[in-house]
């Protein structure tokens, strides 16, 4: 495939504009799910106790001013696990919260990755041979969401398009640094050994740096007293995996939310694919999304199993994404109309997750007021961690006197009058509203995320 000539770089430029202008706008954005319960507290622990490579530990002060007892979501009851991940990204974070612990502090450390990832897939799409391609990043959702998400996957996807730009330019010295990068965010940069081994396939000569991504996560292995973190899940057998597992994963990557429409450039894609550039993304997109469709989590409650940490594939779907729109980028366009749908892949498939933080930020002062009259009111475990930490951007004080129900709550600790909080995703509630009879009180909404609030009248008929 041809380059496309951009003389002064304005396509790359450009697509960081915008990407940091994206970041910046969503400042007051709440953080959600793991960058609420772990990386960002994990981050203010390194704050307080100073860097280490060894990020859990006790619960931070700053996150224990929030807390009374009885009422500690269910995910900090015993401290911050350490998940023997690499900290670089959790060191980033430490650097902003060490100046102001405020999410808008998390998102402003967000806004370089964002860009540099931005400017990389611009730059990569150029290799491909359209001046545009990059831009088809900007209609996928799941990069959309992810930037403005303190997730270990965002600075990896920054790494990712500069250390395959090193490989297509036979950069084999910068490829072996940004491959160490790229592990030292999160462990599956190791991926980019495949890429790797392809090009030196192609040259037919062994690259001692081609080997730089594995070593670097044996060298961490070694280096963290835990050793490598473990998977979340393998599937049951190779059958499972060919019969769903696969088939899922592929769907989405490559199918879901408008992304089937790339698929019209899959013609232009086999038609250029012998230059090395389309193959080494190739390699490394179909690596990435086969990997994660084995190793992914997985929700299992419905008809068959889907990967619900969407942000685990971003790297390999945003790949996949400039290769089929290196010929159409705007094909990717209609998959904005998916922005701020809800996915049955989970909230980090869109806007919707963070659409439903906002939502349940909009309830803090009704719940507090319900409070202050003396009126029970329980939240689910989720919702509690947002309202107690400032630092997560939904309350500017930490709601008092909470109620916090988990999967294991007993309906019958629900008295009548009581008022149950029903957040717009991720908590247990089911199991209550179908042991209670309940009457609505109040709702909130944010785009098409809502939570709502029922008081409690007793037992349900049986």
């Amino acid at each position: 495939m041809p380059r496309a000539a951009d003389p002064r770089g304005v396509a790359p430029a450009l697509a960081a504009a915008l990407a940091a202008g994206w970041v910046l706008t969503g400042l007051r954005v709440p953080l959600v799910e793991d960058s609420l319960f772990w990386w960002v507290p994990q981050a203010l622990l390194q704050v307080e106790q100073g860097l280490s490579i060894e990020t859990g530990g006790p619960l931070p002060a700053a996150l224990q001013a929030g807390l009374e007892p009885g009422a500690v979501p269910r995910q900090w009851t015993g401290g911050l696990p350490d998940y023997a991940h690499p900290p670089l990204w959790t060191w980033w974070l430490a650097a902003f919260l060490a100046v102001a612990p405020r999410v808008e502090a998390v998102h402003l450390a967000a806004a370089l990755p964002a860009a540099l990832a931005a400017a990389g897939f611009a730059s990569l799409g150029q290799r491909l041979g359209h001046r545009y391609a990059g831009f088809a990043i900007f209609g996928l959702p799941p990069v959309l969401s992810l930037w403005w998400r303190a997730e270990l996957d965002l600075p990896l996807l920054a790494v990712v398009p500069w250390a395959l730009l090193a490989l297509i330019d036979g950069r084999w010295g910068r490829f072996a640094v940004l491959s160490v990068l790229a592990v030292g965010c999160k462990e599956p940069g190791v991926l980019l050994a495949a890429p790797a081994a392809w090009r030196c396939l192609h040259e037919r000569r062994l690259r001692p740096q081609a080997l730089a991504p594995l070593l670097a996560l044996g060298a961490w292995g070694l280096l963290h007293p835990a050793g490598l973190a473990s998977p979340e899940r393998l599937p049951a057998s190779v059958d499972a995996w060919l019969r769903t597992d696969l088939p899922a994963a592929l769907r989405l990557a490559f199918w879901d939310q408008g992304r089937g429409l790339l698929l019209l450039g899959l013609p232009f894609v086999l038609r250029h694919v012998r230059g090395m550039p389309g193959q080494l993304c190739v390699v490394f997109a179909v690596t990435w999304v086969v990997f994660f469709s084995a190793v992914g989590f997985f929700a299992t409650g419905g008809p068959s199993p889907l990967p619900t940490h969407v942000r685990y594939f971003v790297p390999g779907l945003a790949v996949a994404a400039v290769v089929l729109g290196a010929r159409w980028p705007a094909l990717a366009l209609p998959g904005l109309l998916s922005l701020l749908q809800p996915s049955p892949w989970g909230p980090e498939a869109s806007l919707h997750g963070l659409a439903a933080a906002r939502a349940e930020a909009e309830a803090a002062p009704w719940i507090a007021r319900r409070i202050d009259e003396g009126q029970a009111v329980w939240v689910g475990s989720y919702h509690a961690a947002a309202l107690t930490q400032p630092w997560a951007g939904a309350v500017p004080a930490p709601v008092r006197g909470l109620r916090v129900y988990g999967p294991e709550t007993d309906p019958a600790a629900l008295a009548p009058g009581d008022l149950l909080v029903i957040a717009a995703y991720g908590e247990p509630a089911g199991r209550l509203l179908r042991a209670l009879s309940t009457d609505p009180v109040a709702s909130w909404s944010e785009a098409r995320a809502t939570a709502r609030a029922v008081r409690v009248r007793g037992p349900a008929p049986r």
